[in-house]
């Protein structure tokens, strides 16, 4: 099959749903705006969340596109627009995270002098936690992924047009430095953003744990938009099901890696039983927040294990798409665990608050995602292992 064949095959994004998602969107911004002026000590957690879920979103699509390069995949080419367009989105992700700066006092205790002075470890601490360095890291971790992510994309579409392996060599060295900066950068950024809520403890997987669910997100949200644009018409001689297959295999695996980790997290912690450290878990283990580590744990790996466990379940197509929307909303529990707990020591709770941020990002991230596909070829016919993906059938 010749991939010139195919021409350039374009997605038009149902009219009735971008118009929803615009919709959604500015409801949110303006009950999140509200929040801020009404419970900004509940409303900045929540926006600190849906800014770390929509870049972790990107950062995973990116770090999907990075390592099918390195690896020299064929079979993926087909469907490379998918991820290219999650990761696209990057650049509103990074301004949601840089809009939290402003939020540092109601989000931190460590930004506050007084609380300092009468901790020993926190002072200690200051060195590295104090907002002017705070703020300095997190533009350079933005800047650092949105630069690699943009040099991967912009050469990938060049290709269309050029043709030829030098671009994908090109696109390989990006992906091999995006890969190594990525894997430092997250960890710190991981730590300074969500574990310095609760600056007293600590966790020396917290970096893997959190990339692990950034990628199984990443793959969840690529995989959804994959099988949209099966389904759109054009590109379906293109996406088969081989690729939905791969999809899924990788769906199972790393979510049961999210798994791995997060029982080692919790096996350490609970095994060496360290005061500064067993204090997180049990926190996260006392009135109703025992039911959300449950759920944590069935979302994130048990439900989607035991249905992508046999074959013929990663290769249906509408079964595939239910599993990535449960480890869409696994992901956001995830988060919640890990960041509500500080400010809702008792239990819990959910309101208006809890939602405007989240839908107000995630709303204006698909609005993103299906522009940019609608706006460039769906398939990368330039690629020379576009051969390769299409004899996946």
């Amino acid at each position: 099959m010749n991939p010139r064949t195919h021409g350039q095959i374009a997605y038009r994004p149902s009219p009735r749903v971008m118009k929803n998602l615009v919709l959604v969107g500015l409801a949110g911004i303006l009950l999140t705006a509200m929040g801020l002026l009404l419970a900004p000590g509940r409303t900045w957690p929540n926006i600190l969340l849906a800014s770390y879920y929509v870049l972790g979103l990107s950062v995973g699509g990116g770090m999907f596109i990075a390592l099918q390069y390195v690896s020299n995949a064929g079979w993926s080419v087909a469907l490379r627009r998918a991820p290219e367009a999650v990761a696209s989105a990057f650049p509103f992700g990074a301004a949601l995270m840089l809009f939290v700066l402003a939020g540092i006092g109601h989000l931190y205790e460590w930004s506050h002098e007084s609380v300092v002075a009468v901790s020993h470890l926190l002072a200690s601490k200051s060195g590295w936690l104090n907002i002017p360095f705070f703020a300095v890291r997190t533009v350079a971790y933005l800047a650092v992924w949105g630069l690699l992510l943009r040099k991967m994309i912009v050469t990938s579409r060049r290709q269309d047009g050029e043709g030829g392996t030098a671009l994908t060599a090109k696109n390989t060295r990006f992906s091999a430095a995006y890969i190594a900066l990525f894997a430092f950068t997250f960890t710190l950024a991981s730590m300074d953003w969500i574990m310095t809520l609760e600056p007293e403890w600590y966790s020396t997987i917290f970096g893997i744990y959190n990339f692990s669910g950034v990628f199984v997100s990443g793959l969840a949200v690529t995989t959804i938009f994959v099988i949209v644009l099966k389904r759109s018409g054009g590109p379906r001689s293109v996406i088969s099901e081989a690729h939905l297959l791969n999809l899924g295999k990788l769906l199972f695996a790393f979510s049961t890696f999210w798994m791995y980790i997060w029982f080692s997290q919790y096996l350490l912690i609970w095994y060496a039983n360290i005061p500064e450290e067993v204090v997180y878990l049990v926190k996260r283990q006392e009135g109703s927040w025992v039911i959300f580590t449950v759920v944590n744990v069935l979302f994130n790996w048990f439900i989607p294990f035991v249905v992508l466990l046999p074959r013929w379940t990663k290769r249906n197509e509408g079964l595939l798409l239910k599993v990535c929307i449960l480890l869409l909303a696994g992901h956001w529990i995830d988060l919640f665990w890990m960041i509500l707990p500080p400010f809702m020591p008792e239990a819990p709770v959910f309101t208006i608050w809890e939602f405007a941020p989240l839908s107000a990002a995630l709303s204006l991230f698909f609005l993103l995602v299906f522009r940019t596909l609608s706006r460039h070829s769906v398939v990368p016919t330039g690629d020379p292992l576009l051969a390769e993906s299409l004899r996946q059938h």
